[in-house]
């Protein structure tokens, strides 16, 4: 089996280090009743499967799940303040890059990547494909025979999708200018069509409901609010499998 890739030649240092910057606002704000709602849902999709060695990355040290009842739950993420301050009992951390996971192939039985997706950007965009194409490499690589990788991530339509790539220079500065990191939303097909590549097979694309989270962006815009319900960014869980 081949061994772990080499972090792709941008690593993200904004979004790292505007992350270390707003770490304790980010870890509040998912307590927040409508934002707890939606972490709640997606909760209840995912815990049938989680079972095994389960690799949580970029939960922001509020994993939605702890070790037991049949389980190992590792949290991964590269900024060590989300981990050091962990709300979650019960759960492994490890300080890494899911571009280059620090586990061994075909260890792990579940990933979970969770509104990280949109976050793996660089100033130019074949660098922000070409991370997320590492990450669910990555996550192929490490997964164990059968084992499931699941994505929940904003996701928008492909129009959308395709508008962003021709504006991405223009995005990232003017995002820049605001002292803010760039964000992408994929669509769900874009999504899909990455984990096949890496050799997973999508089999489940399902719509997590906003209810009425207002919250337009905890991390980047957290005083922005408006019905998201009301917006094309819909929340999507991809999983896929290896065969």
């Amino acid at each position: 089996m081949p061994a772990p890739s080499p972090p792709p030649s941008r690593p993200d240092k904004d979004v790292q280090a505007y992350f270390r910057g707003i770490y304790k606002d980010y870890q509040d704000s998912v307590g927040r009743e409508t934002i707890a709602s939606v972490h709640e849902r997606i909760k209840a999709l995912l815990a049938p499967h989680m079972r095994g060695l389960v690799l949580d990355v970029g939960s922001g040290g509020v994993s939605d799940f702890a070790s037991g009842e049949g389980r190992t739950v590792v949290a991964l993420d590269n900024v060590f303040e989300f981990l050091r301050d962990g709300r979650t009992p019960g759960v492994l951390s490890v300080t890494g890059d899911v571009r280059a996971l620090p586990l061994k192939t075909g260890t792990v039985d579940r990933i979970i990547i969770q509104h990280v997706v949109h976050h793996l950007t660089s100033d130019i965009l074949a660098e922000n494909l070409r991370n997320v194409r590492a990450a669910v490499a990555e996550s192929a690589r490490v997964l164990a025979p059968a084992g499931r990788l699941f994505i929940i991530d904003s996701t928008t339509t492909r129009a959308f999708d395709r508008l962003q790539r021709w504006v991405y220079t223009i995005s990232y500065a003017s995002l820049k200018a605001l002292g803010k990191p760039m964000v992408f939303m994929f669509s769900a097909g874009s999504l899909a069509r990455t984990c096949r590549e890496s050799g997973l097979v999508p089999d489940t694309v399902l719509t997590i409901p906003w209810g009425e989270m207002k919250e337009a962006s905890q991390a980047l815009f957290p005083g922005l609010r408006f019905p998201l319900k009301y917006t094309p960014v819909r929340i999507r869980l991809i999983s896929a499998v290896k065969a």
